[in-house]
């Protein structure tokens, strides 16, 4: 079991009034777990940012994990130390 920092920008930020959010995670961890515990700790995502009663994100966010996008439905396999942000995918045009 490891702790780990989300950080937020956007929406969730606004949501939550909190930059960052330290949440528990088993070994091995997911993103789908990381949704999870986010739930868990502030409920106030689940409906905008959260789906209700899922582990997934609504379809404009996503997470940026060590340099790189994920939705949250990869098996990514997350460890102590990994950078994990949540915020809007951009859209461009």
């Amino acid at each position: 079991m490891f702790k780990c920092t989300v950080e937020m920008f956007g929406l969730p930020e606004e949501i939550t009034d909190r930059r960052k959010v330290e949440i528990e995670l088993e070994d091995g961890a997911s993103p789908r777990d990381v949704i999870a515990a986010l739930r868990r700790e502030i409920p106030a995502l689940e409906g905008p940012i959260i789906r209700c009663g899922e582990d997934q994100l609504v379809e404009r966010y996503g997470f940026y994990i060590n340099g790189r996008f994920y939705t949250g439905d990869e098996e990514v396999q997350l460890k102590d130390g990994d950078r994990i942000v949540l915020l809007t995918l951009a859209t461009g045009g």
